[in-house]
């Protein structure tokens, strides 16, 4: 299992890393919601690709 990371979008839009603790994931996830936040997570993978898809919508738009 990778490593995880979790972002957190208010009702602004604004999002933030949250750092992830592996054994209470589930925890901080329910927290965020009940927060009135939008929790996202993403595997090293994931983050790569987002990164690099906002990378060419910041170079192309």
């Amino acid at each position: 299992m990778g490593r995880k990371y979790l972002f957190s979008e208010d009702s602004n839009g604004r999002a933030r890393e949250v750092k992830v603790d592996p054994k209470h994931l589930d925890k901080q996830i329910r927290e965020e919601r009940a927060a009135g936040r939008t929790p996202t997570v993403l595997d090293e993978d994931e983050r790569i690709r987002f990164g690099q898809l906002a990378q060419n919508l910041r170079d192309n738009g």
